[in-house]
């Protein structure tokens, strides 16, 4: 039996900045922007008591979305971000093998009604996280929703 599976890898996701995102200008001056989202969940367990889940996602940025992400957002900023998964693996400073699953923003929409933040953008240095060397391939983002 032939069964036909459409590719489809799409994410909608909303929360807050668990951190400022943390930015940096490849040699190419290419500009990418990594940081994670936390999702809050509640729901009603077996106990009758409401409770509470926390989905933590990383999240990465390129171009001129990463330079917005770096420019209006801060930790604690809700946003609705739009993407695609992507499985990324590096070698970690010990010599390990790590990897993990992280959305591709596509877009970043802001939730936040007011505010100039003031905040800078911290440069991502001495992490424990793959290097951003490359930007995806055939990556169109032309029609990125500005802040």
């Amino acid at each position: 039996m032939d069964i036909r599976m459409p590719s489809i890898n799409k994410v909608l996701i909303s929360g807050n900045l668990t951190g400022d995102p943390r930015t940096n200008i490849l040699e190419s001056g290419v500009h990418v922007a990594n940081f994670s989202v936390a999702n809050n969940q509640r729901y009603r367990g077996k106990d009758g008591e409401w409770h509470d889940k926390t989905c933590y996602v990383d999240v990465v940025t390129w171009r001129q979305l990463a330079e917005r992400v770096a420019s209006k957002l801060h930790k604690g900023s809700p946003v609705m971000i739009e993407g695609e998964l992507q499985f990324t693996q590096w070698n970690g400073q010990d010599g390990s093998k790590r990897s993990r699953v992280e959305i591709l923003a596509r877009s970043v929409q802001m939730l936040e009604k007011t505010g100039d933040y003031g905040s800078s953008p911290s440069q991502s240095k001495g992490s424990e996280e793959p290097p951003r060397s490359e930007e995806p391939q055939g990556t169109d983002y032309s029609d990125d929703i500005p802040f």
